[in-house]
């Protein structure tokens, strides 16, 4: 007789990732599934017409018994493209800046920074490390293929190159490595972390800083729109130890910050380290079975939500991957006025596959306003006050 996990890793179709991304381990649990998310949430579109025909690919949601890790088996890395249509930036809000500027803070005491060399590897539009040089002293060098020339101002001592961080630029000795929200959009996170520890210019004593969205979040407080194609990855605390060290790194801290939907990991290059159980694995495992259906359950009351109020009053206020998300996820929600995005750059754009405008708050005034629907609580406050100095008072409220 078969055991109840090889039957469960046996329902994942043929034609799906069979080996966890971060262990290689088989011992799958199949969990939710989407069959078409717009595969970049986070690249808007410049018309209507442009964004209701944006790609789509499967979602299928699988959990690694052995290291806890979650992921999407359905992904395909050949459809991303990162190019400087990609806008992701968050430094739009104070609230977001509150949380970067901590951060800064904190690695530049922790590492004496001042006078140093930074890399941040996958650094975006720039913003973060142009206030961690700003605040630390230290010379900075950004490498992303979505980063724009003539974005924001220029920090001294600090530049960008629209390239891919490899063994070409052998020539440079950074002090810290920074990598924020990466690698959980790679196929083979082992593979990119490995690189990065035996990149030329590293050495014993470079430090390594590492963050990631958090997979508790996501499950535990149901935070179900942070389900998007281009994440192949979700990391619990565990699962990101175990790919880091099997990267060959040594930890010197972990932790979880950003009201706990982020993690992160401090290491320095070490030695590969052998898998190590996850204490919470069987917690784990139950919190997954009961996700699929909690998740069906929190879209149905979204559905039942929208149904009673008239969508051209309703609005989703945040046009990043949470924002795109809900509207593509929960029927009626295509059909709302606008989205609502502090981030200039997103203004003027629609969201893939549902078109959904994307509009300034300032826009909103004078309008009826009855509904204002927030995809991240933490920004809740914020929000209230920025519709209360425009004239509107609807109901707020937080998917």
């Amino acid at each position: 007789m078969k055991s109840a996990q090889a039957v469960e890793t046996e329902a994942i179709a043929s034609d799906l990732r069979s080996e966890c991304p971060v262990c290689c381990g088989r011992e799958l649990l199949p969990s939710v599934t989407f069959e078409a998310l717009p595969v970049l949430c986070n690249a808007l579109h410049s018309s209507p017409a442009s964004a209701r025909a944006a790609e789509t690919g499967r979602f299928c949601g699988v959990f690694c018994r052995r290291c806890t890790h979650f992921f999407n088996a359905a992904f395909e890395e050949q459809r991303i493209g990162y190019t400087q249509s990609y806008e992701n930036s968050l430094h739009f809000s104070p609230r977001f800046l509150a949380f970067v500027d901590a951060l800064a803070g904190r690695l530049t005491d922790s590492y004496a920074l001042a006078g140093k060399t930074v890399i941040d590897v996958g650094c975006g539009k720039g913003d973060f490390l142009k206030r961690l040089c700003t605040l630390s002293g230290a010379t900075g060098i950004g490498f992303d293929k979505s980063f724009e020339e003539d974005r924001g101002a220029l920090v001294p001592h600090v530049r960008f190159v629209s390239d891919w961080f490899d063994d070409r630029y052998a020539d440079l000795r950074p002090d810290l490595v920074s990598c924020r929200h990466v690698i959980e959009h790679l196929a083979d996170p082992i593979a990119f972390l490995r690189a990065l520890r035996t990149h030329p210019g590293t050495g014993p004593e470079t430090i390594f800083y590492f963050e990631v969205p958090n997979a508790l979040y996501t499950l535990r407080e149901l935070g179900i729109w942070d389900l998007i194609y281009e994440h192949v990855s979700y990391f619990t605390g565990h699962s990101l130890r175990v790919a880091v060290e099997a990267a060959g790194f040594d930890v010197l801290s972990a932790g979880s910050s950003f009201g706990n939907q982020y993690l992160f990991i401090e290491a320095r290059a070490g030695t590969v380290h052998p898998l190590a159980e996850a204490a919470e694995s069987d917690e784990y495992v139950l919190m997954v079975r009961k996700f699929e259906g909690l998740h069906r359950d929190k879209v149905t009351h979204w559905q039942k939500f929208l149904s009673k109020r008239n969508l051209e009053r309703v609005v989703v206020w945040g046009a990043g991957s949470k924002g795109i998300t809900f509207v593509n996820v929960v029927p009626p929600a295509a059909g709302i006025s606008a989205l609502v995005d502090v981030n200039t750059y997103k203004q003027g754009r629609f969201a893939p596959r549902t078109g959904t405008p994307v509009l300034s708050p300032e826009s909103l005034r004078g309008c009826l306003v009855e509904a204002i629907i927030i995809m991240n609580p933490l920004y809740r406050h914020e929000i209230a006050g920025i519709a209360k100095a425009i004239g509107l008072a609807p109901e707020i409220v937080v998917a």
